[in-house]
């Protein structure tokens, strides 16, 4: 079995880490939907910004639901770990904006 196609990179920051990454270079599909279920959430993004972001119309996906953003990171991982991602890293991070939380999913 050939290691190299089952193997895969997680990148996790600590919040005072330093960053290679300019986000405000990064193109942001925004959305601010909140749904009440994991499964409403995942059809939703799987129509919509898996194909956006996925696909490199964007860089990266903000949103206000972490139910959206976690899907997007799962079903970013199984597209990379499948072989058929155009890009190699996955990113997630979250910020503060307006006394509200934003999640941030991003690839490279």
């Amino acid at each position: 079995m050939d290691e190299e196609k089952n193997t895969h990179r997680e990148i996790f920051w600590v919040k005072d880490e330093n960053r290679n990454v300019n986000l405000q270079d990064i193109r942001w599909f925004e959305e601010m939907l909140t749904f009440d279920t994991l499964r409403e959430a995942e059809e939703w993004v799987m129509s919509d910004a898996y194909n956006k972001v996925g696909g490199r119309q964007f860089d990266g996906y903000l949103t206000s639901d972490p139910k959206l953003a976690f899907v997007l990171v799962y079903n970013l991982t199984r597209l990379k770990t499948l072989g058929r991602a155009s890009f190699n890293n996955i990113y997630a991070d979250e910020k503060e904006k307006d006394g509200q939380t934003l999640f941030m999913v991003w690839v490279s």
